[in-house]
């Protein structure tokens, strides 16, 4: 009884994986375009941020400030998707062993 009830249960649970599963793709696909358009605006970033070292009217904090921005505009990004396709892959996994 407990076997039936299980495929049962596993059948029902195709359309969800599938579901899962085109997320997962769609995520990977928008995050590689989302993550390139961060990269280029935190480099520009990195560039103020080093041009204002680098020019005699600028101020060091202001060059520190773009640096900082920089990495957090590329890395915030990078690390939420990251963290996004993780969790779904192990939902899909614990879905999975029922």
């Amino acid at each position: 009884m407990m076997t039936v009830l299980r495929f049962i249960l596993r059948i029902a649970l195709l359309p969800v994986q599938a579901v899962l599963t085109l997320l997962v793709l769609a995520i990977d696909f928008l995050s590689g375009w989302a993550i390139l358009a961060f990269r280029i605006i935190g480099a520009l970033f990195l560039l103020g941020g080093l041009c204002q070292f680098i020019s005699k009217t600028g101020s060091a904090s202001l060059g520190w400030q773009g640096i900082i921005v920089a990495v957090i505009i590329v890395a915030v990004p990078q690390a939420l998707t990251i963290w996004g396709e993780a969790g779904l892959i192990r939902f899909k996994e614990l879905l999975a062993r029922i």
